[in-house]
Formats: C-alpha cells, sequence, structure tokens
C-alpha cells in the first residue's frame, strides 16, 4: 500500500476518533471503580500478565499493557486499592528493567520489540517508584492478605508473591549484569517464581465483563502513526498463558547456565525451552555471551577439543595471537546471530560463509606453523583447519534447516534440502570421527604403528572410527540417516505422484538449487554438490523397476537411525547434562523415525502387491514431530 485514504475505516486510523476510549468517559461510564473485589483485581492482573507476554512479542506497549485504564493515571486511580496498586509498580519496575535489558542486548529488530514509549511514562508509580519500598509494600500486602478470610485472598496473595519474586529477578540481572550475578541465588530466585507461578495456576478466575471494559486499546490510538487501525489479537485461554510464562521463566534460568556451555550448544541457542523464545531472554543471553574474555575462552575450550595444542600459545604465540583474535570476533558476530529471531537469523547467516573462508585459509596456514614448530609431537595434522569446517558446516545445515521452520520451502524441494544436508552431515561425521578416533590412539608409539593402517583407510575411501564416540557423535549419525531415509521416502513419493505439487514448482528445481544454495558455495568444500549430482541421486525413484530397491534403502536408513536412537537413550541414563540432552533431542527424532518407517511400511506393502499406489492412497507431508524434520502420512485418496 502507498497511500493511506483519508476517513476510510478501514485505512484511517484516526477516522471517527471521538468515539475512542477516555479516562472521562471511563469515569462517568462506571467503567473503572475506586473499590473492585479481590475477584476483579485478580482478572486485572491476569490481563496484564498476558499483555505484557504480548509486548514482548513485538507488539507496542500501548496497545497492550498500557491499554488498562488503570495503568493511565495509576497514582489517583489506584489510591484505594492498596494490593492493586503495590501490583502496578511492581509491574512498572519489570516493564522498565526488561526494556533496559532489551536495548542493551541489541539484538532485536521491528518485528521483536518496538522500543518506542509513545509518551508512556514508565516512571510513574502508584505508591513508589523505589524497588526496594515497592517489594517492601508487596510483602505488606500479601501478609495482610494471608490473614483474611476475603474470597479470592488466596488468589491475589499468590499473584503478589509471583511477580514480586519476577521483578526481583529482573533487577538482579538488570543492576549486576547477567554474568555477574551469582548463578545459585538467581537458581533460587527462578525456582521461587515457578513454584508461586504453580500456586497462581492452581487459583485461576474466570474474566467478567466489567474487567475486560478497563482495558481498551483506543484510549491510546492518538499516540499511533496514520495507517490502517492496528489490533492486538488476545490469548484468551488461560492455559495457554500460563504455559508461555513457564517457558518464559525456563529461558531466563538458562540464561544463567550460559557460562557451563560449550560453544557448539550456544551457536544453536542455548535458551530456547520449547519454542523460539522472546526477546527479553535472548537479549539476557546475549548480555551475557558479550562479557570480555567470554568468547575467548569459549573459542580456547573449543578448538582444544579438536586437538589444537595448548603450548602453541607460548611457543606460536603472534600467529596464535592473530588467529584468536580473528576467530572471537568471528563467533561473537554469530553468537549475535543465533539470538535473532528465525527470519533475521536465516537472511544474516548468508553473509556469514565469506568470512568463514577466510578464516579456513588462516587456519589452514597456521597448521602449518603448527607442524613446523611441533613435527611429530602434534597429535593431529589439521586441529585449526577441521575446527573452522566444523562450525562452517554447523551454520550451513542451520540455515538450510530454517528453512522448515520458517516455511520457506515448497514439498516440491523438501528432498532437495535433505539431500544438500545429508552430504554435509556426512562431512560433520567424517571430521569429528577422525577427532575422536586419534584421542582414542594417543600419541607415541600407537600412533606410529597405526599411521600405515590410517593410510590405508584413508586411501580406500573408508575414514577412521572410534571405538565408543561419544553421544553427541551418534545423535549426528542418527540425524543424517533420519535424513538420508527421509530423502529417499520424498523422492519416491514426488516421482509417483503422491504428493500435491504444482507442476510449476517441480519444474522449477534447477532454479530453486541455485537460489537454496548458492549463499553456501562462498565457503570451500571438499566437494561442491551440484544439480547433476543431485539429479542423479534421486533418478533411480523415477523408475518403476527400482520403486522397491529406493523404498527398501529408506527402511533401512531409518532402521540404522532408530537403532542409533536406542544406544542414545541407553547411554542418557549416566545422568550427565550433555547426556540428557542428547537423549531430549534423541526422543523428538524418535517420534520422527517411527512414523516415517510405518509410511515406509505402508508404500512398501502397496508396491508388492502390484499395485500403483497413485491410484489409492496419497501422501500427507507435515512437521508433526519436529521443526526440521518432516513425517509422512499415507492416506485414502
Amino acid at each position: 500500500m502507498s497511500a493511506i485514504e483519508i476517513m476510510d475505516p478501514k485505512m484511517d486510523s484516526g477516522y471517527n476518533n471521538s468515539e475512542d476510549m477516555t479516562l472521562e468517559k471511563a469515569q462517568a461510564s462506571g467503567i473503572l471503580s475506586e473499590n473492585l473485589s479481590n475477584e476483579e483485581i485478580v482478572n486485572v492482573i491476569d490481563r496484564l500478565l498476558m499483555y505484557y507476554l504480548l509486548w514482548l512479542d513485538g507488539h507496542t506497549i500501548v496497545q497492550t499493557c498500557w491499554c488498562c485504564l488503570y495503568l493511565q493515571d495509576p497514582a489517583r486511580l489506584l489510591r484505594s486499592m492498596p494490593a492493586l496498586a503495590a501490583f502496578v509498580d511492581a509491574f512498572l519496575i519489570a516493564c522498565r528493567k526488561a526494556r533496559d535489558l532489551i536495548l542493551a542486548g541489541q539484538v532485536y529488530d521491528d518485528e521483536d520489540f518496538v522500543p518506542t514509549m509513545f509518551k508512556v511514562d514508565l516512571q510513574a508509580c502508584a505508591v513508589s517508584s523505589v524497588p526496594s519500598e515497592v517489594s517492601k509494600n508487596i510483602r505488606t500486602q500479601r501478609a495482610r492478605l494471608s490473614e483474611s478470610n476475603e474470597k479470592d485472598a488466596d488468589a491475589l496473595a499468590c499473584r503478589l508473591e509471583f511477580f514480586g519474586e519476577y521483578t526481583q529477578a529482573l533487577m538482579d540481572l538488570s543492576d549486576t549484569g547477567p554474568a555477574k550475578s551469582k548463578p545459585g541465588a538467581r537458581k533460587v530466585r527462578f525456582a521461587g517464581c515457578s513454584q508461586a507461578l504453580e500456586k497462581l495456576e492452581q487459583h485461576m478466575v474466570p474474566p467478567s465483563e466489567k474487567v475486560l471494559k478497563c482495558f481498551d486499546a483506543s484510549i491510546n490510538r492518538k499516540y499511533l502513526v496514520p495507517g490502517p487501525p492496528r489490533t492486538v489479537e488476545t490469548i484468551e485461554d488461560s492455559k495457554v498463558v500460563m504455559g508461555m510464562w513457564t517457558s518464559h521463566l525456563h529461558e531466563l534460568e538458562l540464561c544463567g547456565s550460559l557460562s557451563e556451555k560449550e560453544l557448539t550448544d550456544l551457536l544453536q541457542g542455548a535458551v530456547t525451552y520449547k519454542n523460539q523464545p522472546n526477546i527479553l531472554p535472548r537479549s539476557v543471553a546475549q548480555l551475557c555471551v558479550s562479557e570480555p574474555g567470554f568468547v575467548r575462552r569459549l573459542v580456547l575450550e573449543s578448538i582444544q577439543q579438536h586437538l589444537f595444542p595448548p603450548e602453541a600459545l607460548q611457543h606460536c604465540k603472534k600467529p596464535t595471537e592473530t588467529f584468536l583474535k580473528r576467530c572471537e570476533a568471528m563467533f561473537l558476530h554469530m553468537l549475535k546471530l543465533a539470538h535473532l529471531n528465525n527470519a533475521r537469523k536465516f537472511r544474516r547467516l548468508a553473509h556469514a560463509f565469506p568470512d568463514f573462508n577466510n578464516l579456513q585459509h588462516e587456519a589452514w596456514q597456521l597448521d602449518e606453523t603448527l607442524k613446523q614448530t611441533f613435527g611429530a609431537n602434534l597429535q593431529y595434522l589439521r586441529p585449526c583447519w577441521v575446527w573452522i569446517m566444523e562450525h562452517a558446516l554447523q551454520a550451513m545445515i542451520s540455515k538450510l534447516l530454517l528453512g522448515f521452520q520458517l516455511e520457506l520451502y515448497d514439498e516440491a524441494e523438501f528432498h532437495m534440502i535433505y539431500w544438500y544436508v545429508d552430504y554435509l552431515f556426512g562431512l560433520r561425521i567424517y571430521n569429528l570421527n577422525e577427532i575422536f578416533y586419534v584421542k582414542e590412539q594417543g600419541t607415541g608409539a600407537g600412533k606410529k604403528k597405526n599411521a600405515r593402517q590410517q593410510k590405508d583407510q584413508q586411501a580406500a575411501g573408508k575414514g577412521n572410527k572410534p571405538k565408543n564416540p561419544p553421544v553427541h557423535l551418534l545423535l549426528l549419525e542418527a540425524t543424517q540417516h533420519t535424513v538420508r531415509g527421509l530423502f529417499r521416502l520424498l523422492a519416491f513419493c514426488l516421482r509417483r505422484g503422491l504428493l500435491c505439487v504444482p507442476p510449476a514448482a517441480e519444474a522449477g528445481l534447477p532454479q530453486r538449487f541455485v537460489l537454496r544454495f548458492r549463499s553456501l558455495e562462498q565457503f570451500r568444500l571438499p566437494h561442491l554438490p551440484s544439480y547433476i549430482d543431485f539429479e542423479q541421486s534421486a533418478f533411480l525413484a523415477q523408475a518403476p523397476v527400482e520403486s522397491r530397491s529406493v523404498l527398501a534403502a529408506s527402511q533401512g536408513s531409518l532402521l540404522e537411525a532408530s537403532q542409533l536412537l536406542e544406544s542414545i537413550s541407553t547411554r542418557a541414563k549416566d545422568g550427565s547434562t550433555a547426556s540428557d540432552a542428547c537423549g531430549d533431542m534423541a526422543k523428538a527424532l524418535k517420534r520422527v523415525v517411527v512414523a516415517n518407517q510405518l509410511a515406509a511400511t505402508q508404500l512398501l506393502r502397496i508396491v508388492d502387491s502390484g499395485q500403483d499406489p497413485q491410484e489409492q492412497k496419497k501422501v500427507l507431508v507435515e512437521a508433526a514431530h519436529h521443526p526440521n524434520f518432516v513425517s509422512l502420512q499415507v492416506v485414502a485418496r
């Protein structure tokens, strides 16, 4: 739209503004009261809790929190309601601290957060804006309500307890810094928030029509820019709101454990609880990783896991320091990308691969220096090069899989994306197998004894595999087998007409191949996959004679994935944090494997019976069990 039609109710937000709500109208019509019951105060608080989350989801403050009429003049309107006044004072402090953290984190975009306050005064208060006095006031009101026999006094008290704890948690994060505050005290604080939230859920009160009238966004319409009327869809299901609050608290709590995470975990989004977190936890996480020395420590720990000799900091100080500084700047940028929303991350990851390519050349040169300096004492010949390769491959896979979460791909290209991801997973697994094999072999005589055997295996195209691979490497292998099984299954369904795909989308695959993978070509891979390579891989599914072999191969890949996932589940019982995380991811992947095994079995039976699957069945493709990996369902046509 390039113009606004004046006086059009659908395009002009100022049209008929005489009907907008004002405080005078609200008081004259009896919408505002000076003596709300406990039940009505609970309704107001629950509504504000819902609007607070909507504000953090990217809506303006005047259409969310500030649409509450009581916040327009809290000192006057809440004078006779001390419990609601105590909550509002804490609520305003929380809004102020949350905004400060978001602005400091600098990872928000227009769709994440609107920093403009539209003349809203967050310094306003009903009784006091001093945090210590507000906290004391909340304790006083809770004590009064605990001794009261009034209806819904407990429900009101638990809400004051919850938001008092939450406000104090935000103050701890804001005042002392996310990484400097004591992790133990912060964990106790968020545990108190979670316990209070559980109490709050047990005292849910259905909203009344009278309270709903106290929230009217039209009172702030004069502050919005001219344009189409903007409305915010409210969340009426209280269980959904409580679920959002549970996730929000867990995400903020995860920010306290970032110092215990590895670089790989942080790059994958270490503050994700269920879905993508809103802007506040992502901002707090960014502040944590931006602390001086934090990224350098992560880089050193990560590269040493790839057998980089720590002594190089002393014996090859100048080239090592130069490389580490470049890596520190690069991974600080990558961590910032990890805390952006998915759409922005997808777009900006495309510009990271030229930098990775430059680092790859520098890593090769540093590896040459390490070989000259350490000679036979160097445990692994290419630690820096493989380390950069690993993180570049991880970024490529993340970018491609983000397209599924953002619903950017057509069903016609699903198998093409999974084919490319399978190749990238193969490179990662090959390099990591080499690393962990060398770790098992150790140095010295054992290394010299097995040198010829390693060369023979590499010449034959076989990589070295460790006898006891770590859990996360098993998970990578299981994911690769799942992706390979999906590629084969989708290729079969597409060629046999079981997917409802527009002919134009299928005909445009060569152009889409260039579009999807062009940015990845800026990083030098051992082999650059082409559309001809993909076409040859998918060709077997076209031939009716080969249909059964394609389905059998898909079943075989999914079976291997299932076996690896069972092994991961067994090893995850050791109780370590890393094993627990891998175990949770394995469970989600297991559901995908089971669903697709069922689909492959059904299709195989139809093919074995000599019938044409297209005449009887069609296949539905949904991301029902995993955000990145689809599940196929065979249904009657």
